[in-house]
């Protein structure tokens, strides 16, 4: 038997392997194969079972099938084959992204070693009578902690923590067993984080109102239809998206079939996960990349064997393998999270679900109070079916909530205190000032982290910058520390300015932690908690920061944008954007919806229940057309009018964009390189695209690689993008060592 094998490595081939006799009745295809590379061993996924290439007369052997049951079901296999073509990438790149974890193969099941009474002695009256029958304090020691497990209606802990608890020792242990009285074994016990409890309210579905039942009915039909349909959901923030996709989830397990739910920051991922258990129990797994590896093979596994049918992730979560796929939600739909920029496949995770639910008939929903143009644009020409739920759910005793009152702050005006330039405005202050006061909690926005973004000599105008990276340090004030936001190299500030030696130093611009040291100084009883990339490298940090404003045991939360989505909180009623300019002026054309999408879903966390809410946007550009349209929470009029510019311009989405970057160590070999693979493009250009570049990376130097970027704009219509770019790959060659050539088809961003 011949295979053909897909490694996880830039080849737009399989590689072909003999399979041992013994080894040929678990040679499945989809199953993950152990096989030799040069003078190494890799793993890889079995594609076929095909002949040896022509001219081929000898192959290797396969060492070893590491499967009882394929790892990548037929549909799987041929959503990654789509994900190759569609992208510029490696078969075995796709299949490696819809793996759990980056140590294939090496995984194993975890199991503990359990003691337990025998059937004769397995209750509390059987317990009692053997501590009378036995001699030794220590085992009569053993047998009360079992007793105490008993009788508190607990179930029984691994051996090693009931050995700790009754101080015995595995000799006292194994004394037992030998006299009948206990028995061990040992058992798979699975690796599942813990989203604390689920409170009763989320068990209750609520009454919907006429926009979420409207938009259940549509989606019962289309699932009930069993067949493929892609549906816009475009809610206000607070209408009760969540409850419209819990009601579609209903009915798609009534059908015996499984679902995937994105979101896009793991942040999201509690609040989620727990709305959804409160409903459907253990039958949702959670895929997130802060998971240990156990956690997520432990996941993975659930989902392919069928002992869960739903999954809750962040991005990668499109490719799980769920079986018998009959819905797949996009939460947040519009977020730029969900495309992957590296490594292959850089796939964006909302154009792959609505090709997923494609290929396997499913329903699709993307759901957003701010859609991407892109989405806005497929339901105009009625490729997607548009739901709108354009008012918020009522809270309980109040007929409705409104959205919430946003006004402008004019940092031109009031940004001081004495002769003192200050984050916070004396609007900002007093608005904070009058929740505390009534016991009521507030969200700040400051999209950037660290202290204060720039450091600089007012002598001679020096600033610090990376020496692996292009940009200038941050000054984190927490650690004294000049940190580069690319690549984490720090240093401490100089004592002098080594351009001009005066230690005449300003830390200007404002980052979290600089608004929360103002905080303290302006309201020194508040209770402040700050969540951003500085703050939640640690594995559930995210949920033990939520939980806690959740609970109410702090009054405020600064963070950067990941406090902007999704989040719920009944007693917020101040929003605060420290910055609203950040982002605005980006030489991106995308700049500016991002900007409208940030500054709306953090409105939205203002308000939602029967508390009013405000928002206050500090801005030193109150003229921005942008904020006329933030303020009217007018969404669909901001869109219509970038569309109308993005028309003009052939950008998306009436055109596509794909971003080719050449990066190497040497600045002036990197050039050269691009100057070829640009060279080498336009020898083939077919007359529809047109090529913009080479040109240095707005940031050109990021971890001590010199970037240049080659933009190439295709036409909506476009056919045959993928093969082109696939033709120019394979006439430019492979680059020398240490230098790379990455392909990223619709691009949405040009850094």
């Amino acid at each position: 038997m011949t295979v053909g094998v897909a490694l996880p490595f830039p080849v737009d081939h399989v590689y072909h392997y003999r399979v041992p006799p013994n080894l040929e009745k678990v040679a499945h295809v989809g199953c993950r194969v152990s096989v030799p590379l040069r003078n190494r061993t890799v793993v890889g996924i079995i594609t076929d079972h095909s002949g040896p290439p022509e001219g081929v007369r000898s192959l290797r052997l396969v060492r070893k099938v590491l499967d009882d049951t394929p790892a990548a079901s037929e549909q799987l296999l041929a959503l990654t084959r789509w994900i190759a073509t569609y992208y510029v990438c490696a078969w075995g790149e796709a299949l490696r992204a819809a793996l759990p974890g980056q140590k294939q193969g090496t995984q194993q099941p975890k199991t503990v070693r359990f003691l337990r009474p025998t059937l004769a002695f397995a209750s509390a009256a059987g317990l009692r009578d053997v501590i009378e029958q036995l001699r030794g304090h220590k085992q009569r020691a053993l047998i009360r902690t079992f007793l105490r497990y008993i009788t508190a209606g607990r179930p029984f802990p691994a051996k090693a923590t009931l050995l700790a608890e009754s101080t015995a020792s595995a000799a006292t242990a194994q004394r037992l067993v030998a006299k009948g009285i206990l028995e061990e074994s040992e058992e798979e016990v699975l690796r599942t984080p813990d989203y604390g409890n689920i409170p009763d309210r989320l068990t209750r579905p609520p009454t919907l109102n006429e926009a979420q039942a409207h938009a259940v009915a549509r989606l019962d039909v289309a699932v009930q239809a069993q067949s493929f349909s892609t549906f816009l959901l475009h809610g206000v923030t607070g209408s009760g998206k969540t409850e419209v996709y819990l009601a579609a989830l209903k009915a798609t397990m009534a059908l015996g079939k499984g679902a995937i739910v994105l979101v896009p920051e793991i942040a999201l991922t509690p609040q989620t996960v727990q709305r959804f258990r409160a409903r459907f129990g253990d039958q949702i797994a959670v895929l997130h990349s802060r998971m240990s590896y156990g956690e997520r093979y432990d996941a993975w596994r659930l989902l392919r064997t069928g002992r869960c049918s739903v999954t809750i992730g962040p991005r990668s979560a499109v490719l799980a393998p769920v079986s018998n796929l009959g819905l797949i939600v996009v939460d947040e739909e519009h977020d730029s999270s969900y495309k992957q920029h590296d490594p292959a496949p850089r796939y964006h995770a909302r154009d792959v679900a609505v090709m997923r639910a494609k290929m396997e008939g499913a329903v699709c929903i993307l759901g957003s109070a701010t859609p991407s143009l892109e989405s806005l644009h497929n339901a105009r020409a009625g490729r997607y079916q548009l739901l709108q739920m354009p008012e918020r759910i009522p809270a309980p005793g109040v007929r409705a909530v409104p959205l919430p009152d946003i006004r402008l702050v004019d940092l031109r005006r009031e940004a001081r205190v004495g002769l003192h330039r200050v984050a916070l405005s004396k609007t900002l202050r007093g608005a904070i000032a009058r929740r505390l006061k009534r016991g009521e909690q507030v969200i700040l926005l400051q999209n950037r982290r660290g202290y204060a973004p720039v450091w600089e000599c007012q002598r001679c105008g020096w600033l610090p910058e990376c020496t692996d990276c292009s940009v200038s340090l941050t000054f984190h004030k927490a650690t004294d520390a000049l940190r580069c936001h690319y690549c984490g190299f720090a240093q401490r500030p100089p004592d002098v300015c080594p351009e001009c030696r005066m230690d005449d130093f300003a830390r200007l611009g404002t980052g979290t932690q600089r608004v929360q040291e103002e905080l303290r100084r302006f309201f020194p009883g508040a209770r402040i908690l700050r969540m951003d990339q500085d703050t939640t490298h640690r594995k559930d940090a995210h949920y033990t920061i939520l939980s806690s404003f959740g609970r109410g045991d702090a009054d405020i939360l600064i963070g950067t944008q990941m406090v902007a989505k999704g989040l719920d909180f009944d007693r917020v009623t101040l929003v605060g954007v420290v910055s609203a300019d950040v982002g605005m002026g980006l030489p991106d054309f995308r700049a500016e919806e991002h900007s409208a999408q940030l500054l709306m879903q953090v409105a939205g966390r203002a308000g939602r229940r029967a508390l009013p809410g405000k928002v206050l946007l500090q801005t030193r550009r109150p003229e921005h057309p942008i904020f006329h349209y933030v303020q009217q929470h007018d969404y669909t009029g901001f869109a219509t009018m970038l569309l109308e510019a993005r028309q003009q311009l052939r950008y998306p989405p009436y055109g596509r964009l794909t971003n080719v970057e050449i990066r190497g160590p040497d600045v002036k070999r990197a050039a050269k390189l691009a100057d070829r693979w640009a060279e080498t493009a336009r020898c083939s250009l077919p007359k529809e695209l047109a090529m913009l570049g080479p040109v240095p990376a707005l940031v050109a130097k990021v971890k001590t690689q010199y970037r240049f970027h080659v933009s190439i704009k295709a036409p909506r219509s476009v056919r045959g993008l993928s093969d082109w770019l696939r033709s120019v790959r394979t006439e430019f060659g492979a680059p020398p060592s240490g230098y790379r050539v990455a392909i990223n088809v619709d691009a949405i961003s040009v850094f």
